[in-house]
């Protein structure tokens, strides 16, 4: 590489250094910059690595006609490195070419969509299922004919031999994106088995080499993913394990790559839903070989859990509950609040991977600390609730300094 290429990268190596450690709110503001370039261009590298760590964060992103075609597919995109041929998802460098061959076909269709969602975001989910149940459909259909694009090789770097299997998946999930999206509003309700079936049933039907991505895009949300497996191995033909292993590899990414740097709330929530798929996977019906590899994402979870909740207590609780040594006003309360609440449903998540005990003692300590804190200008009862929110309610009223 020579020194001038050396010197152009660098920048942007130290910029994407400073990123990884920002807060949530520092990245989503360096996103919202991004996304309002008329031409990304290279700024689109600065963002790249922490594309785990933006699905984590969901930070609200403006939405075009491209954000929503693919919006089903969020948690089957993969990097291009990181893509196979065979496996259940789709190479992030496949999206831009493939979505601007579809909006081009779909012509004035596709602008009357752009003009519906102007100045929307990604967060106002009754836009995104309003519009993307316009768009999806169609797409899907002119995907599965869509001839291979003049430049795909040069713009995607990808072979031509790949194009049939990425297309076929694309079409496979848009084809269903109206049910899936619509099993995501209704869950919390009745059993979800009877619409999961129906999703596979029709993707069978239509599109059966695309069975394997549709299930990934199921088992993705892992609160759901018991009835999700336990219809999928009742129908022959469905390659659970390739599907499977797809969500346990995403899985180990969220946990090493990007728990460390999300805010709590982020870190419990992804935490949780492991939790739930490798209580799916780990179940009476399940595979012997995913089992075993359930069991080592959940070795990796748990110890991620245990190093993101000392990473938490030794960076901001703490710190936070040092400065109480001098007042504070309401809103220093509230945030010290905000960071135990945190820490809390951190452990609850982390529990459910083993180590429960571990857990307890730690943030019992924490809480009888914080109540022993003489020299704090915290009340009794601020101090108290700060031990309830670590601790629960029980716990806390059996701590000494109380």
């Amino acid at each position: 590489m020579t020194q001038t290429a050396q010197t152009a990268i660098r920048p942007v190596a130290d910029v994407q250094r400073k990123l990884r450690r920002a807060a949530d709110e520092q990245v989503a503001q360096v996103l919202a910059l991004v996304d309002a370039m008329p031409v990304r261009g290279a700024a689109d590298a600065l963002i790249a690595p922490l594309r785990g760590r933006l699905a984590a964060i969901e930070p609200i992103r403006p939405l075009s006609v491209t954000r929503l075609l693919f919006r089903p597919l969020d948690p089957v995109i993969t990097t291009g490195p990181r893509w196979r041929p065979g496996a259940p998802a789709v190479p992030r460098t496949a999206l831009p070419t493939i979505g601007d061959a579809v909006i081009a076909q779909l012509g004035p269709f596709a602008r009357s969509i752009q003009a519906s969602i102007a100045g929307r975001d990604g967060k106002e989910h009754a836009i995104v299922n309003q519009a993307g149940a316009s768009l999806w459909p169609p797409a899907a259909a002119l995907l599965a004919q869509m001839p291979i694009p003049a430049d795909w090789g040069l713009a995607t770097g990808l072979p031509n031999a790949c194009y049939p299997e990425i297309r076929t998946n694309i079409a496979a999930v848009l084809h269903q994106a109206i049910p899936l999206s619509q099993r995501t509003r209704d869950a919390g309700g009745a059993d979800p088995t009877p619409a999961i079936s129906a999703i596979l049933h029709a993707t069978q039907a239509d599109y059966p080499a695309g069975l394997g991505i549709v299930l990934a895009v199921l088992l993705a949300d892992g609160v759901t993913a018991a009835p999700v497996l336990l219809a999928a191995l009742a129908m022959p033909g469905i390659p659970v394990d390739l599907a499977v292993e797809h969500t346990l590899d995403r899985a180990q990414h969220m946990l090493t790559a990007v728990l460390p740097l999300v805010g709590l709330a982020a870190a419990s929530f992804q935490a949780a839903h492991i939790a739930a798929l490798l209580d799916a996977i780990e179940g009476p019906d399940a595979r012997p070989t995913l089992r075993s590899h359930a069991q080592r994402i959940r070795q990796v979870a748990d110890e991620a859990c245990r190093s993101r909740l000392l990473q938490a207590l030794d960076q901001e609780f703490l710190p936070k509950l040092a400065t109480a040594g001098v007042a504070l006003d309401d809103a220093a309360v509230t945030g010290l609040e905000s960071v135990a609440r945190g820490l809390r449903r951190l452990a609850l998540a982390g529990r459910r991977f083993g180590a429960a005990a571990m857990y307890d003692k730690l943030l019992g300590r924490t809480a009888a600390g914080a109540c022993a804190s003489i020299n704090s200008t915290l009340t009794r009862m601020e101090r108290l609730r700060l031990a309830e929110l670590l601790v629960g309610s029980d716990a806390a009223l059996k701590l000494p300094a109380v």
